[in-house]
């Protein structure tokens, strides 16, 4: 009887660990979703802290003067602005000529027919010289080919496999805690789609973060280290941080699948303890 009570004791004291441990594999699905739906969203719209997640930003720096008007490149959105202020639209099916008027409304690019979806179209005006208007042309024409051949969204693609792995990961739980003798094909199938969506999802996070620090790094040292060079680059650090920091819980996530599969293994669930 003593025994018992000291057990049933422990038991009420270690189950609230338990219950912590048990609940930090599922906590990382959070960072991974939010952290990867940021990165993809940056320089899409106007939102707070949108404009500032973004791959390379890019300025003119002719006569050693690097100017203050930047644009900005993420992986669906680009942005233009001065540095305090900035304007950003989704890329998709745009051009230079249509983005341009959009991402400066007061600089006068001379195609009216694009200033009229900018605000403050009234105010547009000779801001800059046409030369510097059409290097920000050039610079957003240039941004836009970089985001079609250079910087393609892998993240997207490693987005669709985690949650096509979650999805697989609930089908194998209830397989595995109900299973069906006759239909062993079946298990099969939600144990490999389980291990392989999301072991894919993470090695496509790693890529992407990767290729996208590495191209960026490369690009900031190239416009350091070449001498006159016309235009300034630099990368985004808040969007690698981002990226890093999803692959980081995703490898993670990953590898408790193993125990988070176990038919006992689940958050609320009193046999465990």
């Amino acid at each position: 009887m003593a025994a018992g009570a000291i057990l049933s004791l422990a038991t009420k004291i270690v189950a609230p660990k338990f219950l912590l441990l048990r609940l930090i594999p599922y906590a990382l699905i959070i960072p991974i979703i939010l952290f990867e739906a940021l990165s993809l969203s940056g320089c899409v719209g106007n939102s707070p802290a949108i404009p500032s997640l973004y791959i390379i930003s890019m300025r003119s720096s002719q006569n050693g003067t690097i100017a203050s008007q930047q644009v900005r490149l993420g992986f669906f959105g680009i942005c233009g602005g001065d540095g305090d202020d900035f304007e950003c639209r989704s890329s998709s099916g745009q051009t230079a000529e249509t983005l341009a008027p959009l991402l400066f409304p007061t600089i006068n690019f001379g195609n009216n027919a694009t200033n009229s979806g900018s605000k403050n179209n009234e105010t547009a005006g000779p801001a800059t010289s046409s030369k510097d208007a059409a290097f920000l042309k050039d610079l957003i024409d240039a941004a836009l080919t970089l985001q079609g051949q250079v910087y393609v969204s892998i993240l997207a693609a490693s987005v669709f496999f985690f949650l096509l792995g979650l999805v697989f990961l609930l089908l194998h739980k209830r397989d595995v805690k109900n299973p069906n003798p006759e239909k062993p094909l079946r298990s099969k199938i939600f144990k490999r789609g389980t291990y392989g969506s999301l072991a894919l999802s993470t090695g496509l996070v790693f890529t992407a973060g990767l290729a996208t620090t590495e191209a960026a790094g490369v690009m900031r040292y190239s416009t350091e280290s070449i001498n006159n060079m016309p235009v300034f680059m630099k990368e985004g650090i808040t969007l690698q941080v981002l990226m890093w920091i999803s692959f980081g819980s995703s490898m993670l996530f990953t590898l408790a699948t193993p125990f988070l599969a176990k038919p006992g293994f689940a958050p609320f669930n009193k046999s465990v303890v």
